[in-house]
């Protein structure tokens, strides 16, 4: 590949990427309704030729750096040229769960704020009323995931590749078989102890017999009783906090965007448009412990795009490794989980009851985020009977009756289990190199902020992989992440 065609890569890539991610913010911010993919992705129809990806998947690289970047590259391009083949289907999926809004009663939700709705209903006339009129939307947006998925799979032929599946493990560097055995293995490892403790919880708690709980009721519990005491979140506050105490002093500016709009997306986002410059978050708070794991989990990550210099290429600056942001969102979600962390920032009180409860539901989100990745493989190995398929693996990591309709939803964007997953994997160990060379509290130790600065600063120049090898992580091990549960919950 040409010096020049790099180049071109370089320069159409940059504009088309913050081009796209403006329209996303402005969709899932509540914004703008109806969104434009088709009309940009037009403008950069000479970018977006199969030949340009083709090419740099042929280019051989002759150092790490230089092959990161390279990946990268290849990674948003594949993504991109798909995406342009179904411009007209994203915007319609985007319009449709931004612009739908129904009434229960007197009170009217949001389609994208319908599940948040669920969990604070304790009626079950109206919960039921949620469920119905929320399922009548995802039948239409299944759908248009439905012919999404099947030109997903035929123009990942057009690029070289035998499926989607096939083309996002090798554009992520990724080994699907041998994540999807550890997920297997960490469902199983936590099989009973997940369990019990819904069971004891669910009859504490909500009086009902786990035979008899739903996934519905399981989200219900797990952001419900002591957790609904934390007090509300306060983006900006919560971040200049967590900056003094850790010494971190990024060069980018973070803006926060809190404003409640009927389309917006909840829980937290970063935006990352101007790395280096401008970095912003946007946050639609529906109260409980998963505002604090959204928000935080969007802060990190906006750290690690915080330290990034103004003349790096396009691949260093706006592009990092999936797995690798899900990483640091991982390490600073998890604050939310150490007690030390919890009593000076939330001013809890955090008794064994509650460090349980907290670990139960951390446990049945992992063993939820083990059975996607696993649904989502079969998935795109073209397994027939796909919502039943779904429902069958969400009840085995959930122990609760799981509702087929989610299916395709619950899987959006496309893949994304198997970068999470593998951050998931690692986060345990970088936690535990922090402490072991820093502090218990690793996230008042200026060194351990020094640490991960010196990585941040290297943009999109570096990798998961690489990580690994400079610190000994085990890229597929379980064990660390297994037993943080078993030290909690014995």
């Amino acid at each position: 590949m040409s010096k020049e065609t790099i180049r071109h890569i370089r320069v159409e890539g940059e504009k088309a990427h913050i081009a796209l991610s403006r329209e996303l913010y402005l969709n899932y911010a509540g914004l703008k309704n109806k969104t434009d993919i088709t009309g940009i992705l037009k403008s950069f129809q000479d970018l977006l030729e199969p030949e340009n990806f083709l090419s740099l998947k042929e280019t051989r690289a002759e150092t790490k750096e230089e092959r990161n970047g390279i990946k990268l590259m290849s990674s948003f391009l594949a993504e991109t040229i798909l995406l342009s083949k179904t411009s007209q289907i994203r915007d319609g999926i985007l319009d449709l769960e931004a612009s739908s809004i129904f009434s229960v009663g007197k009170t009217k939700i949001p389609f994208r704020s319908s599940r948040a709705a669920l969990l604070k209903k304790s009626k079950k006339q109206e919960t039921q009323e949620i469920l119905e009129k929320r399922e009548a939307i995802l039948s239409k947006l299944n759908q248009l995931y439905l012919r999404q998925y099947a030109y997903k799979q035929k123009d990942a032929h057009d690029l070289g590749f035998s499926s989607y599946l096939h083309m996002h493990e090798t554009v992520e560097g990724l080994n699907t078989s041998e994540l999807v055995e550890k997920a297997k293995e960490f469902i199983r490892d936590t099989e009973y102890i997940s369990r019990d403790l819904l069971r004891w919880f669910f009859l504490k708690q909500m009086d009902l017999k786990l035979k008899d709980a739903n996934l519905n009721n399981m989200f219900y519990l797990i952001n419900s009783f002591e957790l609904g005491s934390l007090p509300k979140m306060k983006p900006f506050s919560l971040a200049k906090a967590i900056l003094e105490e850790t010494g971190l002093n990024p060069q980018a500016k973070i803006m926060f965007d809190g404003k409640k709009r009927k389309g917006h997306v909840a829980d937290s986002i970063c935006y990352a448009s101007n790395p280096g410059v401008e970095i912003l978050i946007s946050t639609n708070s529906q109260g409980g412990v998963e505002d604090y794991e959204s928000f935080l989990g969007s802060f990190g990550k906006s750290l690690s795009y915080g330290y990034t210099e103004q003349d790096e290429h396009f691949e260093y600056k706006y592009l990092r490794e999936k797995s690798l942001l899900g990483l640091f969102s991982e390490l600073f979600k998890n604050l939310i989980f150490e007690p030390e962390w919890i009593k000076k920032h939330l001013k809890q009180n955090v008794a064994n009851d509650f460090l349980k409860f907290l670990y139960l539901r951390r446990l049945m989100l992992e063993r939820i985020l083990s059975a996607k990745l696993i649904y989502e493989t079969a998935l795109y190995q073209g397994q027939e009977n796909k919502a039943e398929i779904y429902k069958e693996i969400m009840e085995i990591a959930t122990h609760c009756k799981a509702n087929k309709h989610d299916y395709l939803f619950d899987t959006e964007p496309h893949l994304s289990s198997e970068d999470s997953f593998k951050a998931t994997i690692l986060e345990p160990q970088l936690r535990a190199y922090l402490i072991d060379n820093f502090d218990e509290q690793w996230w008042r130790a200026r060194q351990a902020g020094e640490l991960l600065v010196n990585i941040w600063k290297t943009g999109g120049r570096t990798s998961v992989n690489n990580i690994s090898k400079t610190y000994g992580f085990e890229d597929t091990d379980i064990k660390d992440l297994s037993q943080i549960f078993e030290k909690v919950l014995g």
